[in-house]
């Protein structure tokens, strides 16, 4: 159809291709816009105010670790981020050493005293809490949890406690977000939103890798889902808390890595590895969880708890440190605090003696014992540092005893590979988040080249590890989720017709009758409201309301017709049961009158919220 002119100039045809480009124009849609704000606005927010605590974190842990473990036992942990310049990047002063079980229960008793008289919240790895938040808490976090869990991790890793940076930042970052939600005036859903962000660019900044943390803030809530609406935010947080963290630490990767490579004739290696590091990932979130049940159960005050684990573990490495001094006590100081500086060193070694593959060996059910005494006891450190470490260890030894039995199938660099496989490997089969640790450990190593050995590695241990994974809190996907029940259930209703849950035995009286009466008929009806019918049709309706407002002693001689409501929301064969919840949250009733759609002066039965409810536990669709 041509256009006609009209007094405005020229209205295109409703059904013209330029009709629907006038209307967009004359009534924009601005829906996506709001997204985008919104988006923009958690994500700014939570990124700037994560970069700086992020920056202060770690500059907290290094100030501790410099005090107690420098400072007081004399240790000089290797570093990460930078090629190894000695043979051995670290020094200790064995007269020392036997210092460190008492730094350790110092930073336990330190954290146990916040636990008990701060927030219970701050005990443990960090990252379930969140999770909790955002399934079952609303995404509100109290706001006393991040500057507690800021201390308790600084004293935990800082006087040697083994565990990782990841899962304090995580509650921390998370913890930023809820704060944010009410001078942001975000609903329940954007708080959860905007705590998940939190937790991306805390993540993000602090190990460098911002989009594998975004992608991380999404993947973590579920073992087999994501949650979109998180990614966006996630990523412009992570993003800018990673340029302040990275304008005061530097840019560059975690990890530096020499040149990597790999043959295609490796594949069996890399799926061998995979093999490897689900069963280990198997034993360290069995080892974790019956620690942590362990201490749980154990008849000593909450307060002493992170203590006692610390103590133990560090009694364990000075032991080890005095027993196994070989390669500059590898053992002992490898499973020390974080543990990235051996990982550093270890990539630059190449082709190692069996004498230190079995010390490299030993380390990693040393590092596996020492986090569960740690973090399983209470201690406030992360699960994904010991892992990266863990995986990182596993790789460079299982490529190691493949080239001692086939010689000089791997060079140095494929080694070096092999390392930084594992550790996407260990972690991604343990956290049920394989994508964002692949994405991670690329960030983190600027391994790009490795992502098809990458991928058969870490979903092999994916699927060996089975239903083991370190996150307590994580849910199978979104159907399963507390957060998402409403938005499921109101998708469900939107497609059940009134007729699943009609009534037909309907409660009548007639217009004609008594007040008095119809009272009298309401208390022995199953239903709070009465249909008025005249004739074979609906007149209105009455409620308890309608008769209370009645004085007693007019109820026997005023008529029904005198009180009934003509004007009803009444529901017609075409509502969905969707229509019917929100009319009846509207009006505050539990109890709704249904007419036919082609004659709505037609009575055929009413709703109940009861019914609805019924339905909702036991469906009966198709009859």
């Amino acid at each position: 159809m041509n256009p006609t002119p009209t007094a405005a100039g020229i209205d295109p045809a409703p059904d013209s291709g330029w009709a629907v480009l006038w209307d967009r124009l004359r009534r924009p849609d601005l829906s996506g816009a709001r997204s985008l704000y919104r988006w923009a606005l958690i994500g700014i927010s939570v990124g700037v105010i994560a970069g700086f605590v992020a920056t202060a974190f770690f500059e907290a842990l290094t100030v501790a670790s410099n005090a107690f473990l420098g400072g007081v036992l004399g240790l000089e942990l290797p570093a990460n981020g930078h090629p190894p310049i000695d043979p051995f990047s670290w020094s200790s002063n064995p007269h020392l050493f036997f210092l460190l079980p008492a730094a350790m229960v110092g930073g336990g008793i330190a954290t146990g005293l916040l636990i008990w008289k701060g927030a219970p919240e701050i005990e443990g790895h960090g990252t379930d809490q969140s999770i909790r938040a955002f399934h079952r808490g609303r995404g509100a976090i109290r706001y006393r949890v991040p500057p507690l869990k800021f201390l308790a991790s600084v004293f935990t890793l800082g006087t040697g406690g083994s565990g990782g940076r990841e899962g304090p930042t995580a509650q921390i970052g998370s913890g930023l977000g809820s704060f944010l939600a009410r001078p942001l005036g975000l609903s329940a859903q954007e708080r959860r939103v905007a705590a998940m962000a939190g937790l991306g660019a805390g993540i993000g900044a602090i190990f460098k890798a911002p989009f594998g943390a975004a992608l991380l803030s999404s993947e973590i809530l579920y073992m087999s889902d994501f949650e979109p609406e998180v990614i966006m935010p996630s990523i412009i947080a992570s993003v800018i808390s990673y340029s302040i963290f990275g304008s005061f630490e530097g840019f560059g990767p975690e990890f530096a890595t020499p040149g990597v490579g790999w043959s295609p004739l490796q594949l069996p290696i890399f799926a061998l590895l995979g093999l490897v590091a689900g069963l280990l990932g198997i034993l360290y979130v069995a080892l974790f969880y019956r620690s942590r049940a362990a201490f749980a159960r154990w008849a000593v005050p909450v307060w002493a708890r992170p203590a006692i684990g610390a103590g133990l573990g560090g009694v364990m490495l000075a032991a080890l440190y005095y027993l196994l001094p070989q390669e500059n006590h590898l053992v002992a100081i490898g499973a020390v605090g974080i543990g990235y500086g051996i990982v550093q060193w270890l990539l630059f070694q190449g082709h190692l003696a069996l004498l230190v593959l079995l010390l490299v060996v030993g380390l990693i059910f040393v590092k596996m014992i020492a986090t569960t005494l740690t973090v399983g006891s209470g201690g406030s450190a992360g699960l994904f540092g010991p892992a990266i470490v863990i995986g990182a260890l596993t790789g460079f030894t299982v490529v190691s005893f493949v080239d001692l039995a086939i010689p000089a199938i791997a060079t140095p660099g494929d080694v070096t590979a092999f390392a930084v496989i594992g550790m996407m490997a260990f972690f991604g089969s343990v956290s049920k988040a394989p994508i964002a640790t692949i994405l991670m450990v690329v960030e983190m190593t600027g391994s790009e080249a490795l992502l098809v050995p990458a991928m058969v590695a870490i979903f092999i241990g994916f699927y060996i590890a089975g239903r083991y994974h370190l996150y307590s809190e994580q849910v199978p996907n979104r159907l399963a989720s507390p957060a998402h029940t409403t938005e499921y259930f109101a998708e469900f209703l939107k497609h059940m017709p009134v007729a699943s849950v009609l009534q037909t035995n309907v409660t009548t009286i007639a217009p004609s009758e008594s007040v008095e009466a119809a009272g009298f008929t309401l208390s022995r009806s199953p239903y709070s409201v009465l249909a008025v019918v005249h004739g074979g049709q609906i007149v209105g309706e009455v409620r308890l309301a309608d008769i209370l407002n009645v004085r007693p002693t007019e109820r026997p001689v005023l008529r029904v017709s005198e009180i009934v409501e003509t004007g009803p929301s009444l529901l017609t064969t075409n509502s969905n049961l969707l229509e019917v919840v929100g009319l009846m949250d509207n009006e505050g009733v539990d109890a709704l009158l249904v007419v036919d759609a082609k004659a709505p002066k037609q009575l055929v039965g009413i709703v109940t919220r009861e019914a609805i409810a019924r339905f909702q536990r036991a469906p009966r669709i198709g009859g």
